[in-house]
């Protein structure tokens, strides 16, 4: 293609019917000029191993992040996944892929460092069979060229990856798979919420030290010991050989034996003082620590009541049901259609997380009983099988077409069960008034009162 030809001549030349019709051209070539356009590829935020190292220690040493980050990648990942489509054999075929390429073992691996680096990573290896290798965030990044990413035309050219030895391997776009929940533009391989949440947590645990420190030193009383007595006239004038005997008797005591000293050395002890309340300020930065991770703030306090905590958690719900959409969309995207493509799929089966919570199920199932009291939904083979599979039942094994159309009384072919897959006690109503029925029965009516006046005769 020469580059003189314009994106409108390219557009013309494949439209114009002509009958030598020239070589088509890719949508990729058409639409090129529309996808980037004039402006300049730019990175937002580059990748920084400081902060990625930053997140990872705060994920080691901070309760709320730690349990946060964790009963996140739970609620995600934790929940069974099907898929759904119009081949039940490609449907299997698809979720035994997910299974035996490593798959599905690798993405809760792969979601919990989304969370805590800002992206997980992994590269598709073949030998010869297809199966995914977590990559450690911290040493992947794009090719670049001196600052910037480094592009092939409209395209990033791939990734680099440090091993261990310190030497670099690079990797192409199509054998990588990256998971990210949040990103500023598209050249951002992603943010960790952990980084929102630095100051309040390192505040926290300095807070947490330092009052650990202050009541081991000043929450329990200093005890002193008086050698002598001015009044007496033996020890009133205290020498180290006196010194040195009181040294020999107070080592020997402990805590839970009875102070019993001679009457030259007395016992006294200075009060602690207080360390003031930090109660409401640990709580406020844990507040700020959940609010980064988007949790329920009822999971770090207690003190709500029992309507705000479940607002709270239904609202949590809602938010683990938008990510899981995000993470289907990128599955989908990255995994899934190429293997289609590559395997010559007829359909296209779709990934489905089963509702973890059980009053989004109840609710669930509360609209398809309201569906289908009002006629919105009827009975069919595929839709009893779909709700099987969301419900974990193996599916029911699909009837053949003439049974499903065929009159239940064997008189062909029934109009209404050709419309509709309806059970037998709503096909029952129609088979009363069905025409082909009377008339079948008036032919069996008149042939019996033929008969009976034969035999009068």
């Amino acid at each position: 293609m020469a580059d003189k030809d314009s994106n409108w001549r390219k557009i013309l030349q494949a439209l114009r019917l002509s009958r030598k019709p020239p070589k088509p051209y890719s949508l990729e070539e058409l639409i090129s000029a529309k996808t980037r356009g004039k402006a300049e590829v730019s990175e937002r935020l580059e990748v920084s191993e400081t902060l990625m190292a930053r997140s990872e220690l705060l994920y080691r040493m901070e309760p709320l992040i730690f349990s946060g980050v964790n009963k996140l990648t739970r609620r995600i990942t934790g929940t069974r996944i099907f898929l759904s489509g119009p081949s039940e054999e490609e449907n299997q075929k698809a979720l035994e892929f997910l299974k035996t390429s490593g798959f599905l073992s690798l993405l809760p691996l792969l979601v919990k460092d989304a969370f805590i680096y800002g992206f997980g990573v992994a590269e598709k290896v073949r030998d010869p069979e297809l199966h995914f290798v977590q990559i450690y965030p911290i040493n992947f990044d794009y090719q670049r060229e001196g600052n910037k990413i480094k592009m092939e035309g409209k395209k990033i050219a791939g990734f680099r990856v440090r091993l261990s030895d310190g030497s670099e391997e690079t990797l192409k776009p199509e054998d990588v798979v990256i998971i990210r929940f949040y990103a500023l533009g598209e050249f951002c391989l992603g943010l960790s919420p952990i980084e929102a949440a630095f100051k309040s947590a390192w505040i926290k645990l300095n807070l947490e030290e330092s009052v650990g420190e202050a009541l081991f030193r000043h929450g329990y009383p200093i005890f002193y010991f008086s050698v002598g007595d001015k009044e007496s006239p033996i020890w009133k004038e205290v020498t180290p050989q006196h010194i040195k005997d009181a040294k020999d008797i107070i080592p020997s005591l402990d805590s839970v034996s009875e102070l019993i000293l001679p009457w030259w050395i007395k016992l006294n002890k200075v009060e602690p003082g207080g360390v003031g309340d930090t109660t409401g300020l640990l709580e406020f930065l844990s507040m700020e620590i959940l609010a980064a991770l988007e949790m329920p703030k009822a999971f770090g306090t207690q003190t709500r009541g029992l309507g705000g905590r479940a607002v709270e958690e239904m609202d949590f719900e809602k938010t683990i049901i938008a990510m899981q959409q995000e993470l289907k969309r990128q599955i989908e995207e990255q995994v899934l259609i190429p293997y289609y493509k590559e395997n010559n799929f007829k359909t296209k089966p779709e990934l489905n997380f089963v509702e973890y919570a059980p009053e989004l199920q109840n609710a669930s199932l509360r609209r398809l009983a309201a569906y289908a009291k009002h006629g919105l939904i009827t009975r069919t083979d595929d839709l009893e099988n779909e709700l099987r599979k969301r419900e974990g039942f193996l599916p029911k094994k699909k009837k053949k077409k003439e049974q499903l159309t065929s009159c239940i009384f064997g008189l062909g072919e029934c109009p209404i069960r050709q419309e509709e897959d309806m059970p037998l006690d709503k096909l029952a109503a129609f088979c009363n008034i069905c025409p082909i029925r009377q008339e079948k029965e008036a032919k069996i009516k008149n042939g019996a009162t033929k008969d009976d006046s034969q035999r009068e005769g």
